[in-house]
């Protein structure tokens, strides 16, 4: 009969899985079933295969979102370039509603609105004949205008964060999914595989049957991990790949953030979920035919009594459904359809930006968001933990750039 639990439970409820594409669940799964055969040479080998991918793929994540915070924190600055924070935001109220002025120090408008590279080059231009023409300096204040650098559009930027935290809270989930397994799982040594032989029938008269061969029969399944694995499995599977997550999420809000141009902002909302992909092309590309079969075949834990539900009469789960799902009352409804996924990715959105407008902005008293004070790094040191969470590096006493007033 069908299992009831996919009506009643939801078909994603109830189960422990591990990711089946990614070397992070190759690298948990290899090692047990190759403990369950008693470590025979071919899994062996397959073990040291993807725990070497594992690695690479630490080692690539960890240094393309150390590039992003050098990016960030040493060319920004040596660039001239201040934090966006929220210059323009309300440029469509401008003059009079706050962020409306920019960080030349004046007031915003469509037709003076610049990105940084047009705007800083203007800029130049302009102080460059201040220099060599000081008599000249009323007139050119008057008849050179660069302009002023601010946001395109507010509402496409926070857009496109959200979207960029809908695409990579999967990540997050598979983390999640993978500490759930690890408490929930016995802490014993069991079996990984086993010989799933129907006893209808004889072996080689199914084989006959359906075509199928010897390997048909193994069957592979998350069990039981003892208690070293799952501490080796936690500190260095799991615990490295929330950094990257973590530190994917705050570098790219802050990209995001410091990008004014709405095209701009749109294309790498998307891009900047590559780097998570890494370890699904990595497993994809490289990993040999018996990890992928492995993986292909391993079949999630039931939380729930399978035995039981199997066993029932139609009658039986006819009666569970019209008391389980037919007598719900409208506030166990109105519970289920809260989406509960999409409130998560809000408070996310809002804890990062949270955190970008606390690290790099001043709150003025008219309610603007203005960039800190600029400062140019004074210890250009490679430091991929400091460069991949934006840790506060080294910087000259003297600011090179301050708001304004």
């Amino acid at each position: 009969m069908q299992d009831r639990c996919f009506c009643v439970m939801g078909d994603d409820h109830g189960e422990l899985s591990l990711q089946h594409d990614s070397v992070y669940g190759a690298a948990v799964v290899l090692p047990q079933v190759a403990r369950s055969c008693e470590w025979p040479g071919t899994l062996i080998a397959a073990v040291i295969r993807t725990y070497f991918f594992c690695l690479l793929n630490f080692t690539l994540q960890a240094f393309l979102l150390s590039m992003i915070g050098e990016e960030q924190h040493f060319w920004y600055p040596f660039g001239g370039k201040m934090h966006l924070c929220d210059f323009g935001a309300s440029i469509q109220d401008c003059p009079g509603a706050p962020n409306c002025v920019g960080p030349g120090g004046t007031v915003l408008s469509y037709p003076r609105l610049y990105d940084y590279d047009i705007w800083s080059t203007r800029t130049f231009v302009k102080q460059s004949l201040q220099v060599l023409f000081p008599a000249s300096m009323g007139n050119l204040d008057s008849a050179v205008d660069p302009g002023e650098y601010g946001l395109e559009s507010f509402s496409c930027r926070c857009l496109c964060i959200g979207l960029f935290m809908l695409a990579v809270v999967d990540d997050l989930e598979d983390a999640m999914n993978l500490f759930r397994t690890l408490v929930s799982i016995p802490t014993e040594y069991e079996s990984w595989i086993s010989l799933d032989i129907p006893d209808w029938c004889s072996k080689e008269d199914i084989k006959q049957l359906n075509e199928s061969e010897e390997k048909d029969f193994i069957r592979y399944e998350i069990s039981g991990i003892p208690l070293h694995w799952k501490l080796f499995n936690a500190f260095f599977i799991l615990l490295p790949k929330c950094m990257l997550w973590l530190g994917l999420v705050r570098s790219g809000v802050h990209y995001l953030m410091e990008t004014a141009g709405i095209m701009n902002t749109v294309v790498n909302a998307m891009a900047l979920t590559f780097i998570l992909q890494v370890d699904e092309i990595l497993f994809q590309r490289l990993s040999s035919s018996v990890t992928t079969e492995i993986m292909s075949k391993l079949e999630f834990k039931a939380l729930y009594d399978l035995e039981e539900v199997e066993q029932e009469s139609d009658a039986d789960a006819l009666a569970h459904f019209e008391e389980v799902e037919l007598k719900k009352s409208w506030g166990s409804i109105l519970f289920k359809t809260f989406p509960t996924r999409l409130f998560i990715i809000m408070v996310l959105q809002a804890i990062f930006l949270l955190d970008y407008y606390v690290s790099n902005c001043d709150k003025l008293e008219d309610g603007s968001w203005v960039s800190k004070a600029m400062r140019l790094p004074a210890d250009m040191g490679y430091n991929p933990l400091a460069l991949m969470f934006g840790w506060e590096t080294v910087e000259e006493p003297k600011p090179f750039w301050t708001m304004q007033q």
